[in-house]
């Protein structure tokens, strides 16, 4: 192969950065009724993916004789059967990119991808997988090159050649690419990468030493308002395009890999299938909570299609081993209750029984795959102990984890009238770890936890006659965020639309009342609301936070209500409002909070106590 200098920057570069601001919010047109739920539709992604991944076991020390292997072990152990079907390929696969544009395999790795014209191709391996009833998962970078290249130096089995061969990231190349790995190739699952857009500036060692050409950073890590979220997004919305033209039908899913990073939790929906809403998880109790914290507050960005995600499962890793199988029935536990993937991370062919037979619990997994999709919410937190719950699509059914986060035994108590069934009387109880039925405490449920442990329960009764929305958030989009009109970054810790909180995580308290449940929004806010069943009418106290009021100086805002993109009730108040709004044969229901005036900071609403009744 000759000798292949860097590449000038091509006009096409150009015109993908300049096309990602289209991608930004929409501000003040973002207000205007649709009558839509305007998510993507994605029926091929009903529900979370799960499967396997070898970063975390193998990193690029990853071979075709080693996923095979796993590909077996997924059969012959019933995981597959379990849902566990995408077999991923991570970092490490590719040799380098050659003068025309082609990406070429490190045959040394996947023998079986050395073709007898001289060209590589994954394709056999691909084949061999669809052929066991499974689907074949693939990685790359929206930059130009991987994270490998940044954080694995010393790995030998990194991209050669030249710099521009070395190039092996999609930009630039995501049409190309993507007509290889979709159409030529068949994968199923593209897990995009982006330390390409991060760790290749100027001021980088390898840069300055002339391995790498430099990328002005578009993320900087833990530093929001120095990334440029805009761009960034572009940059993915250009990659489902050029997938979109492969495989038209949208038979794929396609994962983002910002780690959390240029705010994707807010806009990942928008452009993909799951989102990382986090840093790589590693094998300890502390980093599976942070991970699991960092997509918890977030139900009202996920749902059929889209899913937040906290990275891997890391069952029969480290702390979550063999020695250690209570943390590995709470780390699953959380991630069904968020409705995450399932992505296992260890070396399968080593993994003990007990730990396969926790991975495929049927009654768990069934949690993460509910077809409703709604992630779980938070009812309940006082120190180490939290209690989730989370709506699934039998009617009167509710699946509830009780956790002790903590290093001591810890006694939880939930009382039923937070579930809010339609009764109290007849309702059971059953744990899907022991697979038995457990008693009431009273009007309670009721538990002492050893160190780490979550029970998860399944908990059915009467439907209740009216549906609170932040039981329901995989039929909530955030339409429009209000973080544009703001026009600027967020504090810390802020999610634009949270339930059951403010988005700053302070309680629904308006007009000096707090409320239990409810929706906290910034003002400029547009909620997309799916009406599933038929409801006769939707009630809300709507109203400026109280924590708010000094930025909002009281001023007016002005709250409608759409229904299939006519407006039922407007109302223009410095104070809360009581809605009562008939809604009987709406589809699409939409809440806007509008407000034109400048505030000294941001103001957060809310449509608290916010329910639709039959």
């Amino acid at each position: 192969m000759p000798h292949m200098s860097p590449r000038p920057l091509r006009p096409v570069l150009a015109s993908l950065l300049a096309a990602a601001f289209a991608a930004a919010p929409a501000g003040a047109a973002g207000l205007q009724p649709t009558g839509q739920f305007s998510v993507p539709a994605a029926a091929y992604v009903a529900t979370p993916p799960m499967g396997w991944n070898p970063w975390n076991a193998f990193r690029t020390e990853v071979t075709e004789a080693k996923i095979l292997a796993v590909a077996d072990t997924l059969k012959q152990s019933g995981l597959a059967d379990a849902g566990y079907r995408y077999v991923d390929i991570d970092d490490g696969w590719w040799l380098r990119r050659r003068a025309d544009g082609r990406i070429e395999v490190r045959t040394s790795m996947f023998p079986s991808a050395a073709m007898a014209d001289g060209q590589t191709s994954l394709r056999p391996l691909v084949d061999r997988l669809h052929a066991l009833d499974l689907k074949a998962g693939l990685y790359t970078d929206i930059g130009r090159n991987a994270c490998s290249q940044a954080w694995d130096a010393h790995s030998p089995n990194l991209p050669v050649g030249s710099v521009a061969e070395r190039e092996i990231g999609s930009l630039e190349f995501q049409e190309q690419d993507m007509r290889l790995f979709f159409g030529e190739w068949n994968i199923d699952l593209l897990k995009v990468d982006a330390c390409g857009l991060a760790d290749f500036g100027p001021a980088k060692a390898a840069v300055k030493a002339g391995q790498f050409r430099a990328l002005a950073p578009l993320m900087v890590r833990a530093h929001p308002e120095r990334s440029d979220e805009g761009k960034v997004e572009g940059l993915y919305a250009s990659l489902a395009k050029a997938i979109a033209t492969v495989r038209p039908l949208g038979d794929y899913v396609l994962s983002i890999c910002t780690w959390g990073e240029a705010s994707v939790a807010d806009w990942g929906r928008r452009q993909g299938n799951a989102w990382r809403t986090s840093a790589d998880i590693s094998a300890t109790w502390a980093s599976m909570l942070r991970n699991f914290d960092s997509a918890e507050q977030r139900a009202l960005y996920a749902g059929p299609g889209h899913w937040n995600d906290p990275d891997m499962l890391e069952i029969g890793n480290g702390e979550f081993d063999a020695a250690h199988l209570t943390q590995a029935r709470a780390h699953l536990s959380l991630w069904a209750m968020l409705s995450a993937p399932l992505i296992l991370g260890a070396d399968l062919t080593r993994m003990p029984q007990e730990l396969i037979d926790i991975a495929r619990n049927a009654d768990v997994v069934a949690v993460d795959q509910d077809p409703a999709g709604n992630q779980a919410i938070t009812l309940m937190r006082d120190g180490d102990t939290q209690v989730l719950a989370k709506t699934l699509a039998e009617p009167g059914a509710v699946a509830v984890a009780l956790v002790n986060r903590g290093e001591r035994p810890a006694g939880v108590s939930l009382p039923l009238a937070r579930l809010r069934l339609g009764a109290q009387a007849g309702v059971t109880v059953r744990d899907l770890w022991t697979h038995q039925s457990r008693a009431l405490a009273g009007d309670a449920i009721a538990m002492t936890l050893a160190p780490h442990e979550t029970a998860l329960l399944l908990v059915k009764g009467q439907a209740a006659p009216a549906q609170y929305l932040d039981r329901m958030p995989a039929s909530v989009n955030v339409a429009e965020d209000g973080r544009a009109a703001l026009g600027r970054t967020l504090p810390a810790g802020w999610v634009p639309a949270r339930v059951d909180a403010a988005p700053s995580g302070a309680a629904l308290t308006v007009g000096g009342k707090r409320h239990q449940d409810g929706i906290g929004v910034l003002d400029n806010s547009r909620l997309e609301v799916r009406l599933d069943q038929p409801y006769s009418r939707f009630l809300a106290t709507a109203g400026v936070l109280d924590e708010s009021r000094a930025a909002a100086r009281r001023h007016a805002i002005s709250y409608r209500v759409y229904g299939d993109g006519k407006l039922l009730l407007e109302k223009r108040s410095a104070a809360p409002v009581q809605l009562n709004v008939p809604v009987a044969g709406v589809r699409i229901l939409e809440l806007v909070a509008a407000d034109s005036q400048k505030a000294a900071g941001p103001v957060a609403l809310a449509w608290a106590d916010a329910r639709l009744e039959h």
